[in-house]
Order: structure tokens, then sequence, then C-alpha cells
């Protein structure tokens, strides 16, 4: 498909001085004055082996970049007159042309006479007809005299001295068209200066001279490179050849091979110093074009140490941090790896602007596949400034991070625990955690504080250090915990360790008041929900709260004494054997004869605790001061009382289990006899 571009035109010679003869688009003064200027004879003598010299230079103040050939103009009765035909090129159309060779072709010597209404239409240019760089042959020693003297001096104008300008032409535009945009447009040269053209104001890049002006040179007030061709004792015939200069040559010779300019084109635009950047980038290509030649970090570094301004080659920056989807998953780990610990652990790092990284992803991979390796970069990560991504990282292994690796890392690194709590809440919630070192579980406590949970999380937190029967900030866990403290205690029913460890009094004493909350509350609850909140609750508060013809009461005394925490069964038979003594009604009776011998064993055997005594002891009668110590005594006497108020004494036997309990079941009847 045919890609044309419109090209302007101009033509400058003497008419009352060099002045612009004919143009095919209109010219600011400005501009006119300033292409006056620099298409005007570069120096006093002229050099037929320089006549018809190109010059490329972008235009000031406009979209626009110039190219021309200059000729002497002897029909001009003013001696030193030249002409001078001007190809202007829109920036845009610039960059898109892939060759630039041809266009020196399009400068032509006008014919005499001149017929101007040629110079005032626009020229066509067909981009599609043009083969990249014209397929034919190179002259490679001048290409690579060109690429060092120009990238590895970029400071400096170079100035060449030779016989003749015209063999430098195609050389020259080679080098151009390898140029990206931004390059290209900057870059300015001439193969015909009789003098410096840097006195016009512009920064020329490359300048093509006669041998004979080597002492005008030489007091040049600019940086200078000069080279004599094809002088071996020049700066540019050391010994040593910078390796990335092969990557230039070799896309000279390969027109097939994009994949060098392509690099160029993508990451040459935000180089600051384009010249100084080219070598910069060349080296950056052969690195990743070779990536297995050295590790992905030292390529980051490189990068880093090249282009140290975090506004400078962030493209490229960006591209290097990225992974790409076709990596093998090994090869991807392993680059995830030196990317996370380049931008988290190394100066250089700060030679890179924010980048979107998503460290969190990585992390989860890195902690399954380079556990210590990563466990030692947090800790390294802890001990500095925060910064965002060095959370976001942490975040990442939070959330990878389960209750036995966390005691793994507690073990070593006990640092990083507040740390990995922070961004993996639930891992307050998990029983392990609490049974870490003390000083540990203080620094987590202090670290949940500090974030915005709701009483639920805090319930939860309250249920799993119930359970580990932790003694950290015990009472300050429930009051954060609020309504939700009893809720987050009953997890501790479920919990194995309900089987044999009754809790200890501390958090008896811390979870109080949510307990009488609960039971006042007149929601239904379930029956080992209501011993435990029972166990929580004073005496006096059990007696004001809980009676026996409360439906929960019901049921807790019906339940099968495995639906009961075996550390709270006796107690729970306390209860409600106390409960069952203050009622009168047939839910009292049930409740004493189903409770009488499982309380009266464990009198008997003193299997009791203080807690359940004082519950019960207001409900028993007094036998007398010296006698009072019979505790078996005076319950046998309070249930007779109350089961033959009822006339229940006769059922007792039906809960009697061994020869001892059916004689005091027997004794009850007889009793119950001799009151009728």
């Amino acid at each position: 498909m045919s890609q044309q571009v419109k090209l302007q035109q101009a033509l400058f010679g003497y008419r009352d001085g060099h002045n612009l003869l004919a143009a095919s688009t209109s010219l600011a003064p400005r501009v006119r004055q300033f292409l006056a200027t620099v298409t005007d004879s570069s120096g006093p003598e002229s050099n037929r082996a320089f006549e018809g010299a190109l010059t490329g230079l972008p235009v000031p103040d406009t979209d626009f970049y110039a190219i021309f050939r200059t000729w002497p103009d002897p029909e001009m009765p003013r001696p030193g007159c030249v002409c001078s035909h001007v190809i202007l090129i829109q920036l845009a159309d610039l960059a898109r042309i892939q060759s630039l060779v041809t266009l020196g072709v399009l400068c032509s010597r006008p014919a005499q006479p001149i017929d101007f209404g040629k110079y005032e239409q626009p020229l066509l240019f067909d981009v599609s007809k043009l083969d990249r760089d014209a397929a034919c042959a190179h002259d490679e020693r001048r290409l690579h005299y060109l690429v060092r003297a120009l990238y590895e001096h970029p400071e400096a104008g170079v100035v060449i001295l030779d016989e003749e300008s015209a063999c430098w032409e195609r050389a020259i535009f080679l080098v151009w068209s390898q140029q990206w945009p931004r390059l290209r447009r900057e870059f300015a040269f001439s193969t015909g200066s009789l003098g410096d053209r840097r006195l016009a104001g512009i920064a020329f890049d490359l300048q093509i001279a006669p041998v004979r002006s080597e002492r005008l040179w030489r007091r040049s007030e600019y940086p200078t490179l000069l080279l004599s061709y094809p002088d071996p004792a020049t700066e540019l015939n050391c010994e040593v050849s910078k390796h990335w200069i092969t990557i230039a040559e070799e896309d000279f010779r390969d027109s097939s091979d994009h994949r060098f300019r392509q690099f160029l084109f993508d990451y040459g635009s935000d180089v600051e110093h384009p010249r100084a950047g080219f070598g910069k980038l060349a080296t950056v290509y052969k690195q990743v074009r070779t990536e297995s030649e050295a590790s992905w970090a030292d390529l980051l570094c490189m990068v880093a140490e090249s282009f140290p301004a975090p506004s400078e080659a962030g493209r490229l920056k960006r591209q290097l941090v990225t992974l790409p989807e076709y990596l093998d998953s090994s090869v991807k780990l392993e680059r995830a790896w030196s990317i996370v610990s380049f931008l988290l652990d190394t100066p250089q790092s700060r030679a890179y602007p924010p980048l979107d990284f998503d460290f969190s992803v990585s992390a989860v991979s890195l902690w399954r596949e380079k556990r210590e390796q990563t466990i030692s970069l947090l800790s390294r990560l802890v001990q500095r400034d925060e910064n965002r991504a060095a959370l976001s990282f942490a975040e990442g292994i939070a959330s990878a991070v389960d209750s036995v690796s966390l005691r793994a890392i507690a073990e070593e690194y006990g640092e990083l625990v507040p740390l990995i709590i922070r961004h993996n809440v639930a891992l307050a919630f998990e029983i392990d955690t609490w049974k870490l070192g003390g000083h540990i579980q203080t620094q987590v406590f202090e670290t949940l504080t500090k974030l915005a949970l709701s009483h639920e999380d805090w319930g939860r937190i309250v249920g799993a250090m119930f359970i580990a029967a932790t003694y950290v900030s015990v009472r300050e866990a429930v009051s954060m915990a609020g309504p939700c403290a009893m809720k987050g205690s009953f997890r501790w029913i479920t919990d194995p360790v309900a089987s044999g460890v009754m809790p200890s009094h501390s958090w008896r004493d811390a979870l109080t008041s949510s307990a009488v909350a609960e039971l006042s509350n007149g929601n239904q609850l379930l029956p080992a929900q209501l011993a435990l909140c029972a166990w929580c609750v004073p005496s006096e508060e059990v007696r004001r709260t809980l009676s026996a013809i409360r439906e929960d009461v019901r049921q807790l005394s019906d339940a099968s004494p495995t639906a009961i925490p075996a550390p709270l069964r006796v107690h729970t038979a306390f209860l409600l054997l106390t409960l069952g003594l203050r009622s009168d009604s047939e839910c009292g009776v049930n409740l004493v004869l189903r409770n009488f011998f499982t309380v009266h064993s464990a009198l008997a055997s003193s299997a009791h605790s203080s807690e359940s005594w004082w519950l019960l002891a207001p409900e028993l009668p007094s036998l007398g001061w010296w006698k009072d110590w019979d505790y078996c005594k005076r319950l046998r006497r309070a249930a007779r009382h109350a089961l033959a108020k009822r006339r229940a004494c006769g059922r007792l036997g039906a809960f009697a289990n061994t020869a001892e309990e059916r004689r005091i079941a027997e004794k009850f009847c007889e009793y119950e006899r001799k009151t009728q």
C-alpha cells in the first residue's frame, strides 16, 4: 500500500544578498532568516571536492527538519554566491521514514534558467517504495568510524577531516536512519563545512571538512573531537572496542532484522541526552538479547547506572521490571526474584520511577519457591523506612503465610511477626499465633490495636486467645471485642482443648461482664454455651438471671453429658441442681433428680471447685456450726425436702447407678413416706 509523505521545499540564492527565492509553503520571517543564514556559504573559500555538500538540521521554532545541498553559483555577479535547494520534512514524517538514505537525492541543483514555479509546489515522497537503507554495499570502515566518534564522544561536536565529502554521505544517512525519532530530529550534520557551522548558533553533531582547514578547528571555542580520516593515530584507533558497537554494525549488515532499531524506537524517546544514550541502549539491547550471559539484576543495575535520573529511560525501566507471560515458569521465578530484590534491596533502584510492579503477586510465588531468601529480604526491609513497594511486598508475603509458617518465622525472625500480622489479620484468628513467645504476642497485640478492627474481628481474636490460654492482654482483648467477646469465646467449646483443660481464672474474670450480658439479653443459648456463660458468672448473678423454667436451662438439663465440655460438666451439674432447689415447679424437680447423684459424688470426693460450692451452698440447710462441714449430708437434706414436697422421692431411684446411690434413693423414699 502506498504511503506518501508530503515534503515542502524552498530555494535560496542571491537576490540582494543571500535570500529566499521560492518556496512551496509560507515561511515566517525568522524562519526565512534562519534558513538564509545556514544555507549560505560556510567559508570564504570554495573547494571542488566539497561542492554540492549536504546539510541536515532541525529548524528552530517549527515542526520542520531541513535537508539541503549547497552549490557555488558562478553566474552571479558577486563572488562567493551559492544556491541551496532545501527539503523541509515534518518531524512526524521524519519518524515514519524507515530509510533516510534516498532523501539526499531529492535535493537537485537548479537548471538555468531557474524555473521558480517548480519550487513552489510540494514534493510527494512514497515511503513504501523504499527498502530499508537501500540494498547496496556499505562502507563499513566509515560506518565504524562514525558510530564510535558520535557515540563514544557525545559531548563533543565531531569534525572529520578528509580530502572529499561525497564519500561520507551514504554512511551518514545510514547512521541517521538507525537513530530513533528524538535523536533523528536533533541530529545536525554537514558534509561540507569550509568553516565552523556552529558559529551560526546550531550545535552541529557532525561536520566533514577539508584537511587543510585543520588549524581552524584547533582554535574552535566549542567542544570538538577532531579526527583525520583515515589517520591511524587518532583517538578511535584504540585497541579495545566496546562490544555494543558490534550490535550497531550488525544492524547495518542485516536489513531484514528490525529488532535493534525497534528497540531504539521503543525505548529511546525519553532518554534525555540521545547521543550519550545510544551506546547505553545498545548495551542494554545486547544483554537483553543474550540475557543468559548476565543476571537480570546486573542488567537492572547497569541501566540504573547508565540512566540515574528516575525521569530518564522510564519506558525501558518499566519494561525491564515487567514479567512477560511467555516466560517459562522457572525462568519467570528467577526473573521475579531479580526484579524484587533489586527494586527493594539495592540503592540503584532509586534511579527507577514509581512503578506499578505487582509485588504482592510475585511475593506469593517467591514465598513458595524461595522461602529462605524471601524471609531474609523481608527482615532487611523491616529495619528501613516504609515505602509503598516494600509494603506491597510484605502484604503479598503475609497473605501466603499460614500459622505453621508463622511459628517457623518467629523462631528466627521474631521482628517480622507483627509486620506479617498487620498485613494478614486472619493470622490473629489462629490459635497457634497466641502460643508464640510472650514478647512476640505482646508485639502482635500492640499491632492489632493500631488497626481498624471490628468487634466481630476482636471476638474471633478473643476466641483464639481463649483456646490458647494466653495470659497476654486478656482484659484488653475482651474490652476490644465488646459485645462479641463471649461469642468469640464460644469457639473454645468445639476445640479439642475443651475436653481436658478448664479456662484460667483470669479469663473467667475478664469474661464476666460479657457472660452476664449474654445471659441477660433474652436470647436462647445452646447447652454448651449456657454452661460456659454460667461458669464465667458470679453465683449471685446466676441466681438473679437463671431459673429452672427457662427454656435453654431445660435444654441444658436434657442434653447428653457429651454435649458439654468435660471440664464444665461438674460445674454445670451444680448449676442445674442449684436452680432445681430454688424452684417449686416440676421443672425444678427434674433438675434435682437428674443432677443430684453427680453433685453428691463430687462433694463426697472433693472433685469440685470452690465456685461450684459457693453457687450451691446458699440453697443447703445448716446443720449447726459443728456439722456444716458435711456437705453431702446438707445436700441430701435439701434434696429430700425439695423432692418430698412434690412427692418425687420415689423417682430418684431411676437415676441411681451404684449400690450406694440406690441405698440413698431408698432412704429418700422412706423419708417421703414418713412425712406424708
